[in-house]
C-alpha cells in the first residue's frame, strides 16, 4: 500500500510537471505530495539559492508560521540545509542529537525568527531529512523535510523519496528558469527595438534599459558630463560617483578596460564604454544593490542597449559637426566681406544685428612633431573639447577651423564693458588650456583682438587677433591670452617691418649694446631702470642694488658713448622707444 501510494505521488507530480510552466503551481503540488506520502513530513522548506544576496532564501513553506519564516535567509553553509548545499549530497538526520548539532551555526537572528515560527511546541526538529536541487550548473537549492515526532524517525528510504521530488523540483525550475529566459529574451529585443524605432533620443533608450534591468542607468559623454539617466535619483546617483570616482571612468574612456566593477558606498557600479571605430565616446553606469551581479540577460540588454547609445551619440555628434562646419563656412564668408549674400535665415545664425557688438579671437596650436594618426586623433579629440568648453560660454560663438589654428567670432548680446569681456576670455582660455593640455599634450596660445559693432570693421578686430596670437605665442609662451588692449605701445610696432625696427634700435641703441658685450657691463639695463623710476637716480640704485654713485658713473659712461649732454626730452623719448623695441622683437646681437 504504502509503494503504492508513492508510486501514485510521483505520477500525479509528474503530471503537473509536464501540465504547466508555473513554477509554483509545481511546486505547491510537488510539497503537497511530498507531506502526502512520507510519513511524519510535518514541515516542508524549499530553500532556493540566490547568487546576487548569496543566500538560501526560502520559497516554499509548509508547517511554519509564515510571519517568521519569511525573514529567515540561511549562509550557504549555516544549518542542516547549509550542509546539504555545500556537500551537494542529501543528508539525514535520524535523531534531535544529530538535528541539533546540525543547526548549532545557525544565526542568532534565523534561530529567533525560527523558534518562533516552531512556537512554544518544539526548540529542534526531531529529525530532519534534506534532498539537494542539482542541476547542469550547480546546486539551485535544498529540499528539507521536519519530523517533531519521537515516533517517527526518517529513513533513507524517506531520504530516496524526497532525492526523486527535489530532482522533480529541479526540473520545474529549469524549465521555468529557460521560459523565463526565452521570454525575457523576446522582451529585451523588443522593447530595445521599439525604443531605437521611435526616435525619441537617449533618453528613452535609459529609461527601457533601467526597467529590463531593473537597475539605474545613466549615459556619460567622453568629458564625464552627464547625458541623460533613468531617473532622478539615477541622476543625483551618476553626479556624485563621476566627481568621487573619476579614475574609474577614465579607465573604461581611455581604453584601458572594458568593464569595470566596482563597490562605491552602499552601491555596486557596473561601467561599460560606449564605442564606435574602437574608440571610446561615452560610458553607461549602472547601478545596483550592494554586492549586484549581472546575469546574462542583463549583459544581452546592456549590449543592445550600448549599441543604440553608439548610433544615437554618433548621430548627434554629426549633427554638431555639421553645424559647427556651416557656421564655420558663415565666419569665411564673413571674413571675405561677403555681407550682402547672407540671407535672413544666415543673418539670424550669425547673429548679425546693429545692437550687438563682437570681437575676433584667433587660437594657434603650436607645432606638433607627431605621427599622421596620432595628431589626427588628438586633433579630433581637442576639437571636440574647444567645442564643448565654447559652449558654456554666455556668447554666440562662430568658429572656423583652419587645421591647427582656429578663427572665432565672439557675439556679445549683453552690455558689459569692452574691458570686462576681455578679462573674461583671458580666464576662460587660461582654464581651457589647463583642461586640453592634460588631455591632448597640445599647446595653444590666443589672441584677442579689439571689439566692434559694425561688420565692415571685422578686419581690424580679425588682424589685431592673429597679431596677438604671433606675439604671445613667440615672445610670452608661458601667457595663454593676449588682448590687443594688453599690447600697449606694442601696438604700434606690430604694423611695422621688424627688420625695420631692428635697424631703429641698431641706430640708437648699437653702441650701448657692443660696449656691454664687449666689457660686461650693464649699461642698457640701467638705462632701462633708469627710465623706469622716472629718472630718479636713488630709486635705480636700489633697483639695481648698486651704490648711487655707481649709477651716476654708469649715467655718465651712457652719455659719453651715446655722445648726448643730457638724457632728456626728444633724446631719452627715443632711447625708451628703442628699448620696447628691444624687448619686442628680442634681437640678441
Amino acid at each position: 500500500m504504502k509503494s503504492e501510494k508513492q508510486l501514485m505521488s510521483l505520477i500525479n507530480a509528474a503530471q503537473v510537471l509536464s501540465s504547466t510552466l508555473d513554477v509554483d503551481q509545481v511546486l505547491d503540488r510537488l510539497i503537497d505530495e511530498v507531506i502526502n506520502v512520507i510519513d511524519g513530513a510535518h514541515a516542508v522548506i524549499l530553500f532556493i539559492y540566490d547568487p546576487k544576496k548569496k543566500k538560501l532564501i526560502i520559497n516554499k513553506c509548509k508547517g511554519f508560521n509564515q510571519t517568521y519564516m519569511k525573514h529567515i535567509a540561511l549562509n550557504k553553509d549555516e544549518g542542516m540545509t547549509g550542509k546539504t548545499f555545500m556537500t551537494q549530497k542529501a543528508q539525514i538526520f535520524s535523531h534531535i542529537q544529530d538535528t541539533s548539532k546540525g543547526m548549532e551555526n545557525i544565526q542568532p537572528e534565523n534561530q529567533k525568527n525560527f523558534h518562533k515560527a516552531l512556537g512554544d511546541l518544539h526548540q529542534y526538529p526531531i529529525s530532519t531529512i534534506c534532498a539537494p536541487l542539482l542541476s547542469k550548473e550547480g546546486c539551485l537549492g535544498v529540499l528539507t523535510i521536519d519530523s517533531f515526532s519521537e515516533n517517527i524517525l526518517f529513513n533513507h528510504e524517506d531520504l530516496t523519496m524526497l532525492e526523486t521530488f527535489a530532482s522533480q523540483a529541479s526540473i520545474a525550475i529549469e524549465n521555468a528558469k529557460l521560459f523565463t529566459h526565452q521570454e525575457r529574451s523576446k522582451r529585451i529585443h523588443s522593447e530595445l527595438a521599439r525604443a531605437s524605432v521611435s526616435q525619441q533620443g537617449l533618453e528613452t533608450v535609459t529609461f527601457t534599459l533601467s526597467n529590463l534591468i531593473q537597475r539605474h542607468v545613466c549615459l556619460f559623454n567622453e568629458f564625464m558630463d552627464l547625458i541623460t539617466a533613468s531617473s532622478l535619483e539615477a541622476e543625483q546617483i551618476g553626479k556624485v560617483a563621476v566627481e568621487s570616482y573619476e579614475d574609474l571612468f577614465d579607465q573604461i574612456i581611455l581604453g584601458h578596460s572594458t568593464q569595470v566593477n566596482k563597490q562605491i558606498e552602499a552601491r555596486s557600479v557596473h561601467l561599460f564604454p560606449i564605442i564606435t571605430d574602437k574608440v571610446a565616446i561615452g560610458a553607461m553606469a549602472i547601478f545596483g544593490e550592494p554586492h549586484d551581479e549581472l546575469d546574462v540577460l542583463d549583459e544581452l540588454a546592456i549590449d543592445l542597449a550600448s549599441n543604440l547609445f553608439a548610433i544615437e551619440l554618433m548621430g548627434q555628434e554629426r549633427m554638431l559637426s555639421d553645424l559647427y562646419k556651416y557656421e564655420g563656412y558663415l565666419l569665411e564668408q564673413l571674413l571675405n566681406h561677403k555681407f550682402e549674400s547672407f540671407t535672413p535665415p544666415q543673418r539670424s545664425i550669425v547673429g548679425i544685428s546693429d545692437h550687438n557688438r563682437n570681437l575676433c579671437v584667433n587660437i594657434k596650436i603650436s607645432n606638433q612633431l607627431l605621427p599622421f594618426q596620432e595628431l589626427s586623433s588628438r586633433k579630433q579629440l581637442f576639437n571636440r573639447l574647444l567645442f564643448r568648453e565654447l559652449q558654456k560660454l554666455e556668447y554666440k560663438i562662430l568658429v572656423l577651423d583652419r587645421n591647427m589654428e582656429y578663427d572665432i567670432l565672439v557675439i556679445i548680446h549683453n552690455k558689459k564693458e569692452e574691458e570686462e569681456v576681455l578679462l573674461q576670455l583671458s580666464d576662460f582660455f587660461s582654464t581651457l588650456r589647463t583642461l586640453l593640455s592634460s588631455k591632448t599634450s597640445f599647446v595653444f596660445h590666443v589672441g584677442l583682438g579689439r571689439m566692434f559693432t559694425k561688420l565692415g570693421d571685422i578686419d581690424s578686430s580679425y588682424r589685431d587677433a592673429i597679431r596677438c596670437a604671433e606675439y604671445v605665442q613667440k615672445h610670452r609662451s608661458e601667457e595663454v591670452a593676449l588682448s590687443y588692449k594688453e599690447l600697449g605701445i606694442y601696438q604700434l610696432f606690430l604694423k611695422h617691418d621688424r627688420d625695420e625696427l631692428a635697424d631703429y634700435i641698431t641706430d640708437l641703441l648699437g653702441p650701448l649694446i657692443k660696449y656691454d658685450q664687449d666689457h660686461a657691463t650693464e649699461l642698457v639695463e640701467t638705462l632701462h631702470t633708469y627710465l623706469q623710476c622716472k629718472q630718479n637716480m636713488t630709486k635705480t640704485a636700489a633697483e639695481s642694488f648698486v651704490h648711487l654713485n655707481t649709477i651716476k658713473y654708469r649715467l655718465q659712461k651712457i652719455k659719453e658713448i651715446l655722445r648726448v649732454e643730457k638724457l632728456q626730452g626728444k633724446e631719452l623719448f627715443e632711447l625708451q622707444l628703442a628699448i620696447y623695441l628691444q624687448e619686442f622683437v628680442k634681437i640678441k646681437y
